[in-house]
């Protein structure tokens, strides 16, 4: 157990407040101050700080899962009828939200093919061409306010670019990210009020434990690779990357967060709620059993008429219409494939 400190007081009121090493955003349980702790000679009370209403119980966490598991390409039919639920539990974290204005500014190239020369003496020729552009956007980053972002299941979905729905293919390995989708990120700021201990009703409240300076650190870090990530997705070979981030202003947020523990056929899964609207942020999904079955003939029927192409190809080399053929036959095993997967177990 980590030793407490005992002469930590409230900025506020003077009350003690229950301090564990490494905890530096402490949270007053008698007047609700919040006071910032950057030594234990450099004590600042926190003007302005927010919480956010729940208005989530066991029971509709449990409906809005439920609602989730229904729907979406891949999940297992009977997830919502047969899922069993474990572990369920609410919680207050503390959250800073840098709000910035980001500019990123990035070059590169782009690979392109082109069929020179006629007849038998046609070849394919890989030529570069440069491209370049901006990305300007609006941010409102969150930044954990505790130093270990794996404390708890699915955090790094509260920003866009991490997962958003995972998909358990169970060893299927070919197609494994198939189904899973990327977060969005939340706006963390939906339904803030100024800070009121009363508004927790019930929901455990944790301290943070890193800084405001420390946070918008971290925020310029995660930001500036988020969008280097973005400006990868934009051209073949990156070459150039520059992001700017003009901080407008840091609010602490403390946030409803529920923990969901499932399990299907005996395998168990996680999902990450938000108490204010019941909203899914992130969860893991089994596939069905006939998705599988759907997407291994599609694999199969891909692998035979690409061979059957390179035959035509290689007998017929010149004749067009017989790869676009081909072409179509491909297309339409995928169709019917795809239009299998969606039906489910």
């Amino acid at each position: 157990m980590p030793d407490t400190v005992p002469e930590m007081k409230c900025k506020n009121c003077g009350a003690p407040i229950k301090y564990v090493s490494g905890e530096n955003v402490l949270h007053c349980s008698y007047c609700g101050a919040t006071t910032m702790v950057a030594t234990l000679d450099n004590i600042v009370k926190l003007e302005e700080h927010f919480i956010i209403p729940n208005t989530q119980s066991n029971a509709s966490v449990q409906q809005h899962s439920r609602e989730w598991m229904s729907h979406g390409v891949f999940k297992a039919g009977d997830l919502p009828k047969i899922a069993m639920f474990g572990q369920i539990e609410g919680i207050y974290l503390p959250f800073w939200v840098v709000h910035a204005q980001v500019n990123t500014y990035w070059s590169g190239m782009n690979r392109h093919t082109r069929i020179v020369g006629s007849g038998s003496y046609s070849r394919t020729e890989t030529y570069w061409e440069p491209a370049s552009g901006d990305i300007g956007e609006k941010v409102g980053w969150v930044v954990y306010a505790r130093s270990n972002l794996e404390e708890y299941y699915g955090l790094a979905a509260l920003n866009p670019g991490s997962s958003g729905t995972s998909a358990d293919w169970g060893g299927f390995n070919l197609v494994s990210g198939l189904g899973s989708s990327e977060s969005k990120g939340i706006d963390l700021t939906t339904g803030k009020a100024p800070f009121d201990a009363e508004v927790a009703k019930g929901l455990k409240i944790i301290n943070g434990q890193i800084t405001q300076d420390q946070a918008n650190e971290r925020a310029r870090a995660q930001i500036t690779g988020y969008h280097h990530k973005k400006a990868e997705e934009k051209v073949d070979q990156l070459t150039d990357c520059k992001t700017t981030i003009q901080i407008e202003k840091t609010d602490l947020i403390y946030a409803p967060l529920w923990f969901v523990a499932y399990s299907y056929k005996g395998k168990p899964y996680r999902m990450l709620l938000e108490g204010h609207k019941g909203s899914v942020i992130t969860g893991e999904a089994p596939v069905g059993k006939w998705d599988k079955v759907a997407v291994s003939g599609f694999l199969g029927g891909l692998v035979a008429v690409s061979c059957a192409i390179g035959a035509v190809y290689a007998t017929f080399p010149n004749h067009e219409f017989l790869l676009l053929g081909s072409a179509a036959a491909i297309l339409a095993v995928g169709i019917h494939a795809i239009a299998t997967a969606l039906k489910k177990d």
